[in-house]
């Protein structure tokens, strides 16, 4: 089963009032004036400089074991 197909099985299944909730969801998505990244855009100076921080941090120690960090952010929104 494909993507297209999984999901318009998933809204088939579901009540008439989850349906709405969802149409009017993505409705929202395609008129919203807002960009739906929430990410500001950066220059190449400003990816530098937080490289450069960043490689600081982990000189010092103060980096992140990846499978915590990404185990944390798993557990905190609810994906585990």
């Amino acid at each position: 089963m494909n993507t297209l197909d999984a999901t318009v099985s998933m809204l088939e299944a579901m009540p008439e009032d989850e349906r709405l909730k969802v149409f009017k969801y993505t409705q929202q998505l395609f008129v919203s004036n807002k960009s739906a990244n929430p990410f500001l855009p950066v220059d190449s100076r400003q990816v530098l400089s937080d490289l450069e921080i960043s490689r600081e941090q982990i000189s010092r120690g103060e980096g992140l074991n990846m499978e915590e960090a990404l185990m944390k952010l798993g557990q905190e929104h609810g994906f585990l």
